[in-house]
């Protein structure tokens, strides 16, 4: 077989794309440069990729609480639950959708449709999650509100759709029923899709501080993220209101050794997904 060899355009665009990418690569090498230097280094010669001296105690003061630890306790728990129950309630729903003898299965669509449109408003929805459900100050105030995400759904629909029914219908002619229908043809059919909604969800659970924000109270439940807001906050203020404990506390350096920390999980969990994430979300999104 012969193989095919690259032209002069191809050649170019490949060393394009290798240059962007490690442009790309900028800001994060900056960013560990930063968290590794001397405070009043970063004061006064600003941010480098070279420190004129380096220093960890921004890792120090940022480890020396256990709240921390325990805030990326919380967000582990957070992320892998709430990635399963929305995996597995809006997969139902899509999957049920997608099948054409289901009953009202377009009003259905049409009802899940309506929140990406209109919004019942922050108020109403505070009342509901505080006054009805009584999910202030639990760890599931952090996973049920943004468990199921219609655009999630309907991307799980159209990539079922686009499964041919005759697998199911041999199924059925065997004997074999939805639910061992579900799990053991569709499911392993749609690892594209369900990786792809998988890291959305991940990283919807991972990077949302404003469910603690608004509904935790307790230190012990704090994410990692809200964790990151309070100390960028705190910074912030004293920075504004006491020049000598902005100096004396490594501000700069911490702000970044915080980003380091809370982005470290997701940047070893997306290259496993990577090889789905393209195939899925042009899948999910064209056919239907």
């Amino acid at each position: 077989m012969k193989k095919n060899k690259l032209g002069g355009l191809d050649i170019f665009i490949y060393f394009v794309f290798i240059i962007f990418s490690l442009i790309t690569l900028i800001p994060f090498v900056l960013a560990i440069m930063v968290s590794i230097s001397d405070e009043r280094s970063i004061i006064l010669h600003g941010y480098q990729f070279i420190p004129d001296q380096f220093s960890l105690a921004a890792y120090k003061v940022v480890f020396q609480d256990s709240i921390v630890f325990n805030a990326y306790k919380i967000t582990l728990i957070v992320t892998f639950l709430g990635t399963f129950i929305s995996l597995l309630f809006s997969s139902l729903l899509g999957y049920m959708m997608s099948v054409q003898k289901v009953k009202y299965r377009n009003v259905i669509a049409f009802f899940i449709f309506i929140p990406i449109i209109f919004s019942a408003g922050l108020v109403p929805w505070y009342i509901v999650v505080t006054n009805v459900l009584h999910l202030k100050n639990t760890i599931w105030a952090l996973i049920l509100p943004i468990a199921i995400s219609p655009f999630n759904i309907f991307l799980l629909r159209n990539y079922y759709k686009s499964i041919s029914p005759a697998l199911s219908e041999s199924a059925e002619i065997d004997g074999a029923g939805p639910w061992y229908i579900f799990y053991k043809i569709i499911t392993p059919l749609s690892m594209p899709i369900l990786a792809t909604v998988g890291l959305f969800a991940s990283l919807s659970y991972w990077n949302d501080f404003t469910m603690s924000l608004w509904l935790i109270d307790d230190r012990k439940l704090f994410s990692v993220q809200f964790l990151l807001y309070r100390i960028n906050s705190m910074i912030a203020y004293m920075s504004q209101h006491s020049n000598i404990a902005a100096v004396q506390m490594p501000s700069e350096t911490m702000v970044f050794a915080m980003f380091l920390i809370t982005i470290g999980p997701i940047i070893l969990v997306y290259p496993y997904v990577q090889k789905y994430f393209v195939k899925g979300i042009m899948i999910g999104s064209i056919k239907g």
